[in-house]
């Protein structure tokens, strides 16, 4: 006797078979698609650097520094800014640098810039300053003017404020240095970065 509540028997070898082949299916599409994307973002040309020259600014340093623990204190006495912006480096601020270790100096920059036009620009940076253990001994001795900058790593990040309508786009600029030590202190070539 029948009551009409029996089972329904399926064939489940045939199903699971179609349903693992139709997953295993999107999947391949979903990563070829997922690589396809992926391909794609990196060709995105706003994503390549490109630099513009600035200014090249020297700062004059007081010598001989002021040591206190790991921290060298060098007070800026002036200096000069030439290219694009033409001024003076004015002799309020100065390094207050760290030694990471035997032959690398973080530096820890506050600078006031004036314009031709008076403009003030406040500035500040940090960057390293690196060389092998003889190069640095040199430099350390005073002598880093008289070494080649191909044998040390300085480099900087500077940022400027400032509320002068014509050099307000430096307020939201990124800007890198390349350093060299000069007989009066320090020189650098400032690109921003577009």
């Amino acid at each position: 006797m029948s009551t009409g509540c029996q089972p329904k028997k399926y064939s489940t070898h045939f199903n699971f078979e179609i349903e693992i082949k139709l997953f295993m299916k999107k999947i391949s599409c979903f990563l070829i698609s997922l690589a396809t994307c992926a391909a794609a973002t990196f060709n995105v040309s706003a994503q390549e650097i490109t630099a513009e020259p600035i200014f090249v600014m020297t700062a004059d340093l007081a010598r001989p520094p002021v040591l206190a623990g790991t921290k060298v204190i060098y007070v800026v006495t002036g200096g000069t800014l030439t290219g694009k912006i033409m001024g003076k480096v004015l002799p309020i601020g100065g390094d207050f640098a760290t030694f990471s270790n035997s032959t690398t100096l973080k530096l820890d920059v506050r600078l006031v810039l004036q314009t031709e036009d008076s403009a003030i620009i406040y500035c500040t940076y940090t960057g390293f300053l690196n060389a092998d253990e003889e190069t640095y001994k040199l430099i350390k001795a005073g002598k880093g003017y008289q070494v080649d900058p191909s044998k040390y790593y300085f480099r900087t990040n500077p940022i400027f404020e400032t509320s002068s309508p014509k050099y307000d786009w430096l307020n939201h600029t990124i800007t890198v240095g390349f350093g060299t030590i000069t007989a009066k202190g320090v020189s650098y070539k400032i690109y921003a970065i577009k």
